[in-house]
């Protein structure tokens, strides 16, 4: 059989289409390799090169439902992080929003950028009191005096590292902060900042090299994203900052009505409490209090009301760093699916469909990875050890396809996954497995479940021939039930 061809650098191979619908059950493949089971009707959007049903029997719904995997059904791990950046002065656009988080209990973390917002320490004292609201500052030493001398409250804990310019962090560590907030996850320049394959959500950064995890598992400094994505659109469109939880990009660069971006971040909100049922896992929130509108107070209500109904955990920045730095070093998988609404995009990535498969996004010390629904093999990936040094306007180094691995051969039953790799060079690498983990039973070294869409197994490689055989009590053949 012929091998599996590697994409990395974010694209899929030509021939590749993607599929909601089949007017008959089928079998779907994008390697050749390992197929995936679809019934006759609805499924989630997956990306193929192969069928083993009439090309003609398949379609595309743009407005396909959620998934069931993306939809809280129990508890969740999920800590949620509501922050107002304070650069601009308005302290209408800041009553507005606490106006918002205040009946739902959710408390702010103001992130004090001018020394202009000081002046109104009584409200800041009122609203710490009254709602448990916190403020961080920027790395500007006289800027943490003032605010210790007007807050005694205040306890310096996570540095305001925003957009634009290099993050200070060895100014933030001799200020005693050993946390930052403010990368712009997967940006390719986006408000002169360009954070391209450092993980979402939170992770223990290097300090010597911000944007990669700390390579000896360790957590001396904890990175913070800016605001939550959309991690399937904001990925599959090469708009980052149009599919977010920021209520502005979503009506001005996604073009969301205000209606339809308030159903649309609830689904955000839904996919991460789904994505925190097997790991813990934080989701920030980020609106500047400058400027804030009427639509913007509506959709940030939406936003934080199904977090809340979600069953989150609210918390304060500081509160999770403290709270974060006992998971963030480890391995997480988080499945994110289609969402559909505001702008379409033809996507470069799967050939300008406008239909999107699902994602998992996955990161250890090591290498991140990320899979779109339906494949094996990530379609990027980034090895970590290329990146020595950080700096604000330079992307992570991606894997090339002179150094990523072909899956040759897939063989299953017995209870094992048996996989045939050639690789070019030494490697911690992966696949993904788009089926009910519960079900599919793997176990053993380098499992990471994704929530109910599938799992992601890692392994090391050595150069040339390689055979990864993984425990896996549920597989009986290379054809596994798709996760719908």
């Amino acid at each position: 059989m012929t091998p599996a061809v590697p994409v990395p650098g974010g694209s899929t191979a030509g021939g590749s289409f993607v599929s909601d619908r089949s007017s008959q059950s089928c079998t779907l493949s994008y390697d050749g390799l390992i197929w995936y089971a679809v019934p006759a009707g609805a499924f989630s959007p997956i990306d193929a090169q192969h069928a083993g049903c009439p090309r003609s029997s398949l379609s595309q719904d743009l407005n396909p439902a959620r998934p069931a995997w993306a939809i809280p059904r129990g508890a969740t791990q999920a800590r949620f992080v509501a922050t107002s950046l304070q650069e601009g002065y308005s302290i209408a656009g800041m009553q507005s929003i606490e106006a918002v988080a205040a009946p739902l209990r959710v408390p702010m973390t103001w992130m004090i950028g001018s020394f202009s917002y000081l002046s109104n320490a009584k409200l800041y004292d009122g609203y710490h009191a009254g709602n448990g609201d916190d403020v961080e500052g920027e790395d500007h030493a006289n800027l943490i005096d003032a605010m210790k001398a007007h807050f005694s409250w205040y306890v310096p804990t996570v540095s305001v590292e925003g957009a634009g310019h290099e993050r200070d962090i060895a100014g933030l560590l001799a200020l005693g902060e050993h946390a930052f907030w403010g990368i712009t996850w997967n940006s390719h320049g986006t408000d002169g900042t360009s954070d391209y394959g450092a993980p979402w959500g939170s992770y223990c950064a290097d300090p010597s090299s911000y944007k990669r995890p700390q390579p000896d598992g360790g957590c001396s400094l904890l990175a913070f994203e800016w605001t939550a994505r959309d991690l399937t659109r904001a990925y599959l469109s090469g708009q980052e900052a149009s599919f977010s939880t920021d209520p502005d990009d979503l009506q001005i660069r996604a073009q969301f009505s205000t209606a339809g971006a308030q159903t649309y971040v609830r689904a955000l909100a839904d996919a991460y409490a789904a994505a925190g049922e097997t790991q813990p896992i934080v989701m920030m929130s980020q609106q500047e209090s400058d400027g804030n509108t009427a639509a913007d107070a509506q959709i940030l209500q939406a936003l934080y009301a199904e977090a809340a109904a979600d069953g989150m955990k609210v918390e304060t920045l500081a509160d999770a760093a403290t709270d974060a730095r006992a998971f963030s070093a480890a391995p997480r998988a988080a499945a994110f699916p289609y969402i559909p609404g505001g702008k379409a995009v033809p996507s470069p990535i799967v050939n300008g469909s406008e239909l999107y498969p699902a994602t998992i996004d996955y990161h250890d010390t090591q290498t991140g990875m990320t899979f779109l629904a339906g494949h094996t093999l990530p379609t990027r990936a980034f090895v970590y050890a290329q990146d020595p040094t950080s700096a604000y306007d330079v992307p992570l180094v991606s894997l090339p396809a002179s150094a990523t691995p072909a899956l040759t051969a897939v063989a299953a039953g017995h209870g094992k996954l048996a996989l045939a790799f050639q690789a070019p060079m030494a490697l911690h690498y992966g696949i993904a497995i788009w089926s009910d983990p519960a079900k599919l039973r793997i176990s053993g070294r380098g499992v990471t479940v994704a929530g109910r869409a599938g799992v992601v197994v890692t392994f090391d490689l050595s150069p040339g021939s390689n055979q990864v055989v993984v425990p896996c009590g549920g597989c009986r053949s290379t054809t596994f039930t798709y996760s719908t």
